[in-house]
């Protein structure tokens, strides 16, 4: 019921007088006198009742048994049950009470029953061996006092809401703990899965170290025994562990550690004697801010070890020879000084380079070069010390750190060695093959205190080696880290101007000996150094042509000569060829004639008018100048050959290049009127190109003497000191237009 103090009672009794007695004692109370009496008559004159605050009984009537089984059965349906029956024993023709009662429980053990008897029907005994033993049932003697069933219902019913109240919550509770209880089989689970499906191996161990939890990768992983985990045990099952490591006290110290500082969290890797590497991970569980226990996970990490160990070969070893690379090499000199400043020893460093290295690639393959360095690094190795360090820099360039030097090991001795090692040939590509080596050598403290000092000095030290002949070694002096950090200074300066515009250029004209008019210009590059003031090209393009700056230079001195002669013809001063100076390095490039071809198309300027002037060594020194020249004039460029006279090229070469012109240096044009066999040399320059059909340019005519010597050898043009010092563009532009160029008659 929806109220809590009503409650449904039926009446079963074969008398309806007793069902209208029932419902007037426990229906609210109606006191009159009439009523009185009868109830005196019913219940007896000597009790007297008392007012007592009833529940509200709804009471249903029944007459036999069957008639009430059937209400009840229908009240259960309705979900409205009874909470207490008052059954008379005896109900004839039907079921008597004990049988209606047997088939009232079948339906609904939880209804509360009061049987109505004589004292002549069924002892207590007889009932109980009929109906059991049960809390829910009591016997009422007639006659009824009606007190006593007033309390009797008031009590009944009451006990029968508290049972219902306490089996809905005992229902509510088993189902809350059911639900619990699925949740945490649920999370155990799911743990459980969690565990197994790592891949590391796992142990979960409480504050006494015990077992509490583990997988079964855990087992898979340490070989684990089934009877040393049913243990259960932590020291039993981590000593097991032990054994099975190279450094077990590694672990065990670790372990220590724990057992003083609970909170203590490690990671570590440990090496195992069948070549396997577990990373052990372990930190303290903690519950509410307490330590419970400990959670330890180990990772075998076998391969990413070796991977890092494979890559960190391949980032400090050099692939061909498997030789230490730059990177570690600068890493053990480091050491090396380290220990050396703790020691107060010395130790030496000797950079060598193969000699004609180049040689073997271009005749035999770079495949028989790399064969070769393989072979010399195996011989390097198996001959000196594994403390003595020996690296290769790349191409054919070695390094070896010498370290822990005394009086019977110095470094001569070791670079004698080292020579001594290409005595012997190396047998490559199905033949015998010699090679020597040009040795450095730097000494710490006194050539460097840092690696790259060192390995610098040494370095500068192997291209003495080289200068003076190769085959060699030399030490590194003062005087050599002088000029190289000289060289360096010039060098940034170099690279400063060509970012600041500090270039400029003169011209100096070239005139006909004949009619005395300028027939041709050269353009000679100057620096406005911003400190020295003017510096000459002598003092710059070799430095310029060894670190290859020679390139950005050279295009730029081209483009702007082009551009000023073309500026010059457009303002309709005389026609000129403007004459450049190409170094070797850039004739080199294999597109040069193609970005001189360019420089023509952007300038606007033909190319009848542009010379480009080379000096005879270039064919010496690149044999593919030969067909640069053809594709020069091919594109109508002339060429001619400067300094003619003071190389080392041969009639032959001179008959292959077909230049335009050959300029005769101005050291023979010096000693005119001075030096009888340069007078010669200059006569038989002239008939040489004369009859090669050449034309010739005499150099640095400086005197009047000097001219007509020329002029009578027959040489047809000059330049020089004599006719015009070289000038600024606005200087030329300004001769150009005035046409005076010679000096008056000495």
């Amino acid at each position: 019921m929806n109220n809590e103090n009503n409650f449904r009672i039926i009446i079963i009794d074969d008398n309806p007088a007793i069902h209208q007695d029932f419902i007037k004692i426990l229906s609210a109370r109606v006191t009159t006198p009439d009523l009185d009496i009868l109830e005196g008559q019913i219940f007896g004159n000597e009790h007297k009742f008392e007012e007592l605050e009833l529940p509200h009984f709804q009471i249903d009537t029944a007459s036999q048994g069957q008639e009430g089984v059937l209400l009840i059965k229908q009240a259960l349906e309705e979900g409205k049950p009874y909470a207490l029956a008052f059954v008379d024993i005896r109900m004839p023709p039907g079921w008597n009470g004990i049988e209606t009662i047997k088939h009232i429980w079948a339906l609904d053990p939880n209804i509360q029953i009061v049987i109505c008897t004589a004292f002549s029907d069924y002892t207590w005994e007889e009932t109980v061996r009929e109906l059991g033993m049960s809390d829910n049932l009591l016997i009422l003697k007639k006659p009824f006092d009606t007190v006593s069933v007033r309390q009797l219902a008031a009590a009944l019913t009451k006990k029968w809401q508290l049972v219902q109240q306490a089996r809905a919550y005992t229902a509510f509770l088993e189902k809350n703990v059911q639900e619990r209880t699925s949740s945490l089989k649920s999370a155990l689970s799911l743990t459980r899965a969690t565990l197994e499906s790592s891949a590391d191996g796992i142990l979960v161990t409480d504050n006494s170290g015990s077992v509490v939890d583990y997988n079964q990768q855990l087992i898979e992983m340490w070989k684990i025994p089934k009877v040393i985990m049913d243990s259960k045990q932590f020291k039993i099952i981590i000593n097991h562990g032990l054994e099975q490591l190279k450094k077990p006290l590694e672990l065990q110290s670790r372990i220590k550690n724990i057992y003083r500082n609970p909170k203590e969290v490690f990671n570590d890797l440990y090496k195992f004697k069948d070549g396997r590497v577990f990373e052990c991970y372990t930190q303290p569980q903690n519950l509410d801010g307490q330590i419970i226990g400990r959670v330890w996970s180990f990772r075998d990490v076998t391969k990413r070890v070796k991977l890092e160990k494979k890559l960190h070969k391949q980032a400090t070893h050099d692939a061909l020879t498997g030789l230490p690379n730059r990177i570690l090499l600068v890493d053990r000199i480091q050491q090396a000084i380290s220990r050396a400043e703790r020691a107060g020893s010395a130790f030496g460093v000797l950079f060598f380079d193969l000699d004609r290295f180049k040689l073997i690639n271009d005749s035999l393959s770079h495949q028989a070069g790399d064969e070769l360095l393989h072979k010399i690094s195996k011989r390097l190795t198996a001959t000196f010390r594994a403390e003595d360090t020996i690296a290769r820099l790349g191409g054919d360039e070695f390094v070896m750190v010498a370290v822990d030097l005394d009086k019977n090991k110095s470094m001569a001795n070791i670079a004698e060695k080292l020579q001594s090692l290409f005595k012997q040939p190396f047998y490559i590509s199905n033949r015998n093959v010699f090679i020597t080596a040009s040795v450095g050598i730097s000494l710490y403290p006194q050539d460097g205190k840092t690696a790259n000092e060192l390995l610098s000095s040494a370095d500068l030290a192997m291209y003495r080696a080289k200068e003076l002949g190769a085959n060699q070694f030399q030490y590194s002096t003062p005087e050599m880290n002088k000029l190289a950090r000289l060289r360096l200074k010039n060098e940034n300066e170099l690279r400063h101007a060509i970012e600041h515009n500090e270039f400029y250029l003169t011209y100096q004209p070239e005139i006909d000996l004949i009619t005395k008019k300028m027939v041709s210009v050269e353009a000679l590059i100057r620096w406005n150094h911003p400190k020295k003031g003017i510096v000459l090209p002598l003092d710059f393009i070799p430095l310029a042509e060894s670190t290859g700056l020679i390139i950005p230079i050279g295009d730029w001195v081209l483009k702007t000569a082009c551009q000023q002669n073309k500026d010059w013809q457009d303002k309709g001063l005389p026609v000129l060829r403007i004459s450049v100076n190409v170094a070797n390095y850039q004739l080199k490039q294999p597109d040069f004639v193609e970005k001189v071809r360019n420089i023509l198309n952007e300038t606007g300027l033909k190319p009848e008018y542009l010379e480009l002037e080379v000096t005879e060594n270039i064919l010496i020194a690149n044999p593919d100048a030969l067909r640069v020249i053809k594709e020069l004039k091919k594109v109508g460029i002339e060429v001619s050959l400067d300094d003619f006279g003071t190389g080392n090229s041969s009639l032959s070469y001179l008959k292959k290049m077909h230049v335009n012109r050959l300029k005769i240096d101005k050291s023979f044009v010096n000693n005119i009127d001075v030096d009888r066999s340069d007078e010669v040399i200059i006569k038989a320059i002239i008939d040489m190109a004369h009859g090669l059909d050449y034309k010739v340019l005499a150099e640095g005519v400086e005197t009047q003497k000097q001219m007509k010597f020329l002029i009578s050898k027959n040489c047809q043009t000059a330049q020089g000191y004599y006719f015009s010092k070289p000038l600024n563009a606005e200087e030329f532009e300004k001769i150009m237009r005035s046409s005076k160029l010679l000096p008056p008659p000495v």
